[in-house]
């Protein structure tokens, strides 16, 4: 009778050991996402970061940076918390310094930043590697014969109420360009409301961590800053009435353990419409 214990126990222990270490393995991952746009006559790759919190990938973020330069995106979106209020800006100033010259970047700022004591320091990091800071402001991309439009808005934690941010994000729209693809950058994916008032093709956020905690086919996210238990929007695509949100997984792999969701560098895609349907996941 012993025999047949340990028979069925050693198997048991060992798948369920290795279902722990599946559910809390962190290897970088790649998503791929494709958002069809009537504005867009050729193809823009799209690689996003969000909440890297000073995370560092390997040493100097070689990891991280290889990934980047074998996907060659046209442009590099930071959606937010890429320097942290308690960890040291040395993963962050890494990653810039080196992505800043070899990529079109656009960064905006998420709550941690706005945290930090040293925000003015971290500003600077970023202005110094040559990373575009989008701060309520626009710019125009040119990919080929396709012209993209990014505006970037900071996180509302950066302001003293709620209306102030609602009144930056509104400054920001009304300075766009009619009848050009237009991607929002905002760290903060829950202001679904604020989002879609049709001004924006697309909106690309973070700040769930992919809800930490995730059961596939199951459950996208356990929980998530200001979204509570069971976030709506922990990652993924999510079409709205008049707009698409893209919501990132994340990066970060300080402090709690992340559980069936790794940590994601996400690669979008915006391609002209009627080659497929929008949203896709590849």
């Amino acid at each position: 009778m012993r025999k047949i214990r340990k028979k069925i126990l050693l198997p048991v222990c060992a798948a369920v050991f290795a279902a722990g270490y599946l559910a809390l393995c962190q290897p970088l991952t790649v998503r791929q996402y494709t958002i069809w746009s009537e504005k867009v006559t050729s193809p823009v790759r799209l690689a996003v970061i969000a909440d890297l919190h000073s995370t560092y990938y390997g040493d100097d973020q070689q990891q991280l940076l290889s990934v980047l330069r074998q996907e060659q995106p046209d442009a590099v979106l930071l959606v937010g918390d890429t320097a942290d209020d308690e960890v040291p800006h040395d993963g962050a100033a890494c990653l810039l310094s080196v992505i800043g010259t070899e990529f079109p970047c656009y960064l905006v700022f998420g709550n941690h930043e706005f945290w930090a004591e040293d925000f003015p320091d971290i500003q600077k990091m970023v202005q110094d590697s040559g990373v575009h800071l989008l701060r309520g402001e626009s710019c125009l991309l040119q990919v080929g014969d396709t012209t993209i439009q990014l505006a970037g808005v900071d996180d509302p934690d950066g302001f003293a109420d709620p209306a102030a941010w609602q009144a930056h994000l509104r400054e920001t729209a009304s300075g766009l360009q009619e009848g050009v693809a237009t991607i929002l950058l905002s760290h903060r994916p829950e202001q679904i409301a604020a989002y879609d008032t049709g001004e924006f093709d697309l909106v690309v956020a973070g700040h769930a961590h992919g809800g930490q905690v995730r059961i596939p086919y199951l459950l996208n996210g356990l929980y998530a800053p200001n979204q509570g238990w069971f976030p709506a929007y922990a990652g993924g695509v999510y079409p709205l009435e008049q707009t698409t949100l893209v919501v990132s997984r994340g990066l970060c792999r300080n402090g709690l353990p992340r559980i069936c969701n790794p940590p994601e560098l996400l690669m979008i895609t915006m391609a002209p419409a009627g080659i497929g349907e929008e949203g896709k996941e590849q």
